[in-house]
């Protein structure tokens, strides 16, 4: 078999056929002469922008157009003396860029921002497509473009410095676009003639030799990518990003400027040095925040120097919804210091909604490009920003500087092609006038002079105390004028280049500046050293800058120290604490930390899901200790030592061991000598019998493999050896991306065990009719011609291993064939002709039909009628490629494998996909076989069909694999991501009671509704079960039997004492108040019902007010029988008659009703203003409703209870005053008993309702009016109705008066 050549040969003959393959419904209109050539050409750098004006006037008489013969076709030099249009070059496009220039012997190009933005108009590729236009004038990137405008300026002054030799310079303005920026690189690197002729030697320097640029890191690394191909030295002066030292991707990229991965260690310097180690990171939404980063958390990492507590991207829009949540989250996060890598227009737009919602008791850390920034050091800011640290450009001086912009004038004439239009632009709008007064006089405009002075406008052009991006140019303009000084200062024939030559200015190539400008070094005035490292970075030094807010409220930034490296010490930070302005009430620097610092005696504890700086503090165990703040782990006691109390040290351990002296030691000692004789008889008996030989069946280690140390060893188990080397991993099911599904390097036996089954996707496969035969026409060009198929030749030479004359020295010597160019593709087994699988050239074939059809479809266009500005059409005599580009977009057409191909806004061809699958055969070939497809249609949108019955699986199931990470998780459980591992690998907790989750795999566990719960499972809510002090239940049934009976008794009392109501027992005691006492005390039995059952409104309302005013209609009786009885006492007394008549049936239902009436408007007031109501608590348990009253107000319910005691009170003080009174008259005792009785219950009743929970607090309730009322009407009517009943011999006026006249 031939030897294998890479396959880009075959898909480029795939375009050369799909151009020259003749249809005719593609083209019509088209005269027979008339042809088109696809030329596929590498030109230099100068000429990238150039486009030949060459017109094809002759017609492809050879039917193979690359046939070797010169019958077939005529040679590129006698085309072009054919055609008189075909001498010269013209540029395809000139772009209206913003520009200044001066001629020299070597130009030097610069890109700088003059305007900070650009407008750009839609395009329709309907019309020519127009210009951004630049707005917004920058004058500080105007005085970094005059920087390099004096720099040059003064070498060419500088006799000591490339004498003989004078700089030029041509500078653009990229108005702060990237497209702007590019243009204007690629310009620079084409070179501004109009138009140069072919037959011209085009050797020669290029039409600048280095670039001084660009702003921006995107910028840069776009214009890097592309120039650095040739090899284009690029210096520039604000380009921060750490990707732009990557020397593969940039190898001619250099910048004075620090890296952002010196900026990045720079700020953790700062960082460290105050203990910073919890911050927050805020980066633009660029390359250079994006690289700053990723590149500030792995530095963080590294060096240990703390964590971040959040990162951010700030937009560059000023969306609001999302700054303001940046700014909650800096707001609410415990990290105090705020690190911010950014431009100035995303922390105006920042600052915007700091300042709206007043985050303070902040410490901001900025970047170099927001250090210095002006915009941001404003009175309405500084109680923000205030005491902000950051780092800034190295601050430097330029002598000479301001004289040479004092001597700035505009050119008003117009001087072809060096207008210096940005200095134009700047005189317009320093002294707001125009040159051009078309539109601007009349609308009261100044018209320039050129004439006017620069010194008396007030403008920071000529502010020249801060140099820093002006210092960086400054030097990157004398790099390159050292490195070309250095070069032409070589001798001949002692030179670095091939066979020891030197580069002169006539054949100075871009790649040999190159090699000077690593070499550089040199000391600027300013005295920095200035040299470039293996990465093109300069020796890199910031300055540490502090913003210092002054009583006056204006705003200083001071230098408070510097960071820097140097060659031989390395990184160095230097800062004057003392100087520095902190915005805080102690100005000091504040603390930021996530967690405090671990005293010893603990270690720490990382917290799960945070950062490595979040950690609890642990309490080692017992046996270890640590002695240091922040162990990670606590260390084991040493053998005979012990842990502290306090775990900081370790203590001598109390001794105890086995001693000979015992008598355990004594027979453990017997033992082990017996046991020593027994291994000296053994050793013996196989030391006498060695030769006998070993055969291990589970013994693995390679050490037994050792034939001088075991040589009567034997396995029958591998060894570890062979194990290792043999991992013989299968089970496994392979899914392979297009880059290797079919690849055939790994479908051999050898591999086919493991990757047998695979599946992958495929490049869509397509048949291309007529192809093979286009193939076997391929022969070399043996003549040479400009264009030279190169690539034939070298296909031919791959093939048929031969070597076309002339051939390499020592070829034929060593017996290499000549190539003849007769040799037959026919009769060589190569993989070239093998176009059974056209997956990449199916690609290739669509790609040219589908540019033919869009120039078919242009050329078919009707004068009057087409798409374009005036309805005009395109033609191939005027044709543009953005005409092309409008047709390109709708081409839709059908390849005759049946593949439809259309275009969608992103410029992507509908995607399709094939589907493979590695099918082992048994006689051990493999075949890969289609098993369906993907694909994304219009309508249907993204589709997979896959047929199932036709895989091979590699299993003995012969079935689809099952691989997870992780089973599953049932309903009942939610998923929870394992630290560290991939979305797919969690664990299932269950979920936590009152939350279920109904779905496999659910994120989160939802609660039940409120009046329901969790199951057991989890996978349910059920309603809760309900609790409430019923009647069904056993302390309910009883409290209400109780109830009951109380009623019953005092139903009973009131029965006797009505039917014994004339006696004298029933007549001394005051019947009528006994009556409404013995009535009172059932309404306390009854309302004790309406705490029991299902509370409602009207009971919840109704049960405090009965129970309220049933107690103190009780006590007032009480109460007042009390003080009848005091009073008939003091009545009977010489004297004291006058005391009976305040003491009469008015005035004592007068004083019950009016005292009862108290409570009555209490009740009411309390349910007019806040009413109990029935409440629902879940507090007591999670699973259960406990229904209950709630008092609706606390003052309510303690007035209600606090009358009702003062009111008890005052009656058993009474009646312990009466209780010496005489028997005849007094009922103080039982009076003063009763009173005891119910005040201890009440007392009592306090911290018992306090205390109790849910329907446990109604029954402590029930339970204090029984008992109280029981205590009434035992203490006063249970001796009544003894005497009554039992004794009624008693029941007398004269046992009562006798009983009196006896005492």
């Amino acid at each position: 078999m031939a030897p294998r050549f890479p396959h880009g040969w075959q898909h480029s003959l795939m375009m050369t056929q799909s151009a020259l393959d003749h249809r005719p419904p593609l083209v019509h209109g088209r005269s027979p002469h008339g042809c088109i050539g696809l030329l596929v050409a590498g030109w230099m750098m100068r000429h990238s922008l150039l486009v030949a004006d060459q017109r094809c006037h002759r017609h492809l008489t050879a039917s193979n157009p690359i046939d070797g013969t010169e019958e077939s076709r005529t040679s590129p030099q006698e085309s072009v003396a054919a055609s008189p249009l075909s001498l010269s070059c013209n540029l395809q496009r000139k772009f209206d860029l913003n520009e200044m220039h001066k001629p020299g012997d070597v130009v030097l190009g610069g890109l700088f921002e003059v305007h900070y933005t650009s407008v750009f108009p839609e395009l329709t590729f309907t019309t020519e497509p127009q210009q951004p236009s630049c707005q917004g004038f920058d004058t500080l990137g105007f005085r970094h473009a005059m920087t390099m405008a004096f720099a040059i300026d003064e070498i060419n002054n500088n006799s000591n410095l490339l004498s003989n030799v004078t700089l030029g310079y041509s500078l653009y303005d990229n108005c702060g676009a990237l497209v702007v920026g590019f243009t204007g690189a690629l310009s620079l690197a084409s070179g501004r003639e109009q138009q140069f002729l072919l037959q011209e030697n085009c050797l020669g320097s290029p039409p600048v030799l280095g670039i001084v640029g660009d702003h921006y890191s995107t910028f840069s690394i776009a214009m890097a990518n592309v120039l650095g191909l040739y090899k284009m030295p690029i210096v520039s002066y604000f380009a921060t990003c750490s990707c732009l030292s990557d020397r593969q991707r940039f190898p001619s990229f250099f910048r004075t400027i620090p890296s952002d991965a010196f900026q990045v260690r720079a700020m953790i310097q700062i960082l460290k040095h105050f203990g910073w180690t919890w911050v927050g990171l805020l980066v633009s939404d660029d390359d250079y925040g994006h690289h700053v980063a990723q590149s500030f958390q792995s530095d963080l990492v590294q060096s240990d120097g703390g964590c971040l507590a959040y990162l951010e991207v700030l937009p560059w829009d000023s969306d609001a919804s999302e700054l303001q949540r940046i700014v909650h989250k800096i707001k609410t996060s415990t990290a105090r210091i705020v690190m911010v890598f950014a431009h100035e227009i995303h922390m105006m737009h920042l600052m915007e909604e700091v300042v709206r919602q007043n985050v303070t008791d902040k410490q901001w850390i900025a970047s170099e490009a927001l250090t210095t920034a002006t915009v941001l050091q404003t009175p309405r800011l500084m109680p923000y920003l205030g005491g902000t640290l950051g780092i800034a450009i190295r601050r430097g001086e330029i002598p000479g500087l301001k004289e040479f912009l004092l001597q700035l004038r505009p050119d008003i004439n117009d001087n072809g092609n060096y207008v210096n239009s940005m200095v134009r632009q700047f005189w317009e709008y320093t002294f707001q006038c125009k040159f051009d007064p078309e539109g601007w006089m009349g609308a009261s405009g100044a018209l320039c002079t050129g004439k006017e002075d620069i010194e008396r406008v007030e403008t920071e052009f000529l502010d020249l105390s801060n140099l820093r991006p002006e210092y960086n140019v400054y030097k990157a303009v004398y790099a390159l004028a050292y490195a070309l000084d250095d070069m032409l200062q070589c001798e001949p024939g002692r030179g670095p280049f091939s066979g020891r030559s030197c580069a002169t200015l006539q054949t100075l190539e871009p790649w040999q500046l190159v090699h000077y400008l690593q070499k550089v070094n040199y000391t600027t005035g300013f005295g920095d050293e200035v040299s470039f490292d293996e990465n093109g970075d300069a020796l890199p030094i910031y300055d540490v800058m502090n913003w210092l807010w002054l009583p006056d409220g204006r705003t200083k930034v001071q230098n408070v120290g510097e960071v820097k490296r140097s060659a031989f010490k390395g990184e160095e930070l230097t800062i004057l604490e003392e100087n520095i302005f902190w915005n805080f009430e102690l100005n000091k620097p504040p603390r930021s930390v996530c967690s405090e610092s671990c005293p010893p005696g603990t270690r720490m504890a990382r917290k799960k899901g945070e950062p490595v700086c979040c950690f609890d503090c642990i309490l080692c165990s017992d046996g270890k200790i640590s002695n240091k703040t922040d162990s990670m782990e606590c260390t084991s006691c040493p053998e005979d030592l012990w842990s502290s109390p306090h775990r900081d040290h370790c203590v001598p351990k109390k001794t105890e061991f086995l001693s000979y002296h015992e008598p355990l030691g004594i027979c453990l000692t017997v033992t082990s000598l017996l046991g020593t004789f027994i291994c000296a008889v053994v050793l013996g008996i196989f030391t006498y019998h060695r030769s006998t030989p070993i055969v291990s069946y589970f013994a693995t280690c390679s050490c037994l493999s050792d034939r001088q140390k075991f040589p009567s060893f034997f396995r029958t188990i591998p060894s570890d050896a062979f194990q290792v080397v043999r991992q013989n991993v299968t089970g496994l099911q392979w899914m392979a991306s297009e880059a290797w599904t079919a690849a055939t390097v790994l479908q051999n036996p050898d591999f086919m065990p493991y990757l047998a089954g695979t599946l992958g996707i495929a490049i869509r496969r397509g048949e291309i009719p007529g192809f093979k035969e286009f193939l076997l026409q391929t022969h070399p060009d043996l003549h040479y011609n400009s264009y030279g198929n190169s690539i034939v030749k070298q296909f031919w030479e791959f093939t048929f291993h031969c070597r076309f004359a002339p051939p390499p020295a020592g070829w034929l010597e060593d017996g290499g064939a000549l190539c003849t160019g007769q040799e037959k593709l026919e009769d060589v087994e190569t993989e070239f002709l093998d176009i059974s699988n056209l997956r990449p050239e199916y690609n290739v074939y669509k790609a040219v039909y589908a540019l033919a059809y869009a120039l078919d479809d242009m050329l078919q266009c009707e004068p009057g009628r087409g798409p374009f500005s005036g309805h005009s059409c395109g033609n191939l005599e005027r044709l543009e490629p953005w005409q092309l580009v409008y047709y390109l977009e709708k081409i839709n057409f059908t390849t005759p494998f049946g593949d439809q191909v259309s275009f969608d806004e992103n410029g992507d061809a509908l995607t399709i996909y094939d589907v493979m699958n590695w099918l082992w055969l048994p006689d051990g070939t493999t075949k890969v076989q289609n098993v369906g497809e993907v694909k994304r249609s219009a309508f249907k949108g993204e589709e997979l069909t896959i047929d199932e019955d036709k895989i091979f699986w590699n299993f003995e199931s012969k079935k689809p694999p099952f691989s997870v990470c992780s089973e599953s998780c049932p309903p009942g459980t939610r998923m929870t991501r394992k630290k560290g591992e991939p979305v797919c690998c969690f664990d299932c907790i269950p979920c936590s009671e009152g939350k279920i989750s109904n779905e496999t795999d659910s994120m989160e566990c939802h609660s039940c509704p409120e009046d329901f719960w969790s199951s057991p499972h989890r996978d349910h809510c059920v309603p809760m079960k309900t609790e409430f002090l019923s009647y069904h239940e056993p302390l309910g049934f009883c409290l209400t039997a109780a109830s009951l009976l109380g009623t019953c008794m005092c139903a009973v009392a009131l029965g006797i004492f009505i039917y014994y109501r004339r006696t004298p027992l029933v007549r001394a005691n005051n019947s009528e108040l006994s009556f409404q006492l013995l009535l009172s005390l059932k309404l306390c039995f009854l309302c004790s019902l309406l705490f029991i059952g299902r509370p409602r409104l009207w009971t919840c309302q109704l049960r405090h007010a009965a129970f309220g005013i049933s107690f103190v209609l009780c006590v007032l009786c009480v109460l007042v029988k009390t003080m009848v009885v005091l009073a008939v006492f003091k009545a009977s007394k010489p004297g004291g008659g006058d005391s009976l008549k305040w003491f009469g049936v008015l005035q004592q239902r007068g004083t019950v009703i009016v005292l009862t009436s108290i409570q009555a408007a209490i009740c009411t007031a309390w349910i007019v203003s806040a009413s109990p109501n029935p409440h629902k608590n879940t507090q007591y348990h999670n699973d259960k409703i406990v229904y209950e009253c709630a008092v609706g107000s606390i003052i309510g319910f303690t007035v209600l209870l606090g009358y009702i005691g003062f009111l008890a009170i005052l009656s058993f003080l009474i009646a312990f005053i009466a209780r010496d009174l005489p028997n005849s008259f007094n009922e103080a005792k039982l009076i003063t008993f009763s009173m005891l009785i119910f005040c201890a219950v009440w007392v009592a009743f306090v911290p018992a309702y306090v205390s109790s929970p849910g329907k446990y607090a109604d029954a402590v309730e029930v339970f204090a009016i029984l008992a109280s009322s029981f205590g009434l009407l035992v203490a006063l009517f249970g001796p009544k109705c003894y005497i009554i009943l039992i004794i009624p011999e008693r029941n007398t006026k004269k046992a009562i008066m006798g009983r009196g006249t006896q005492s």
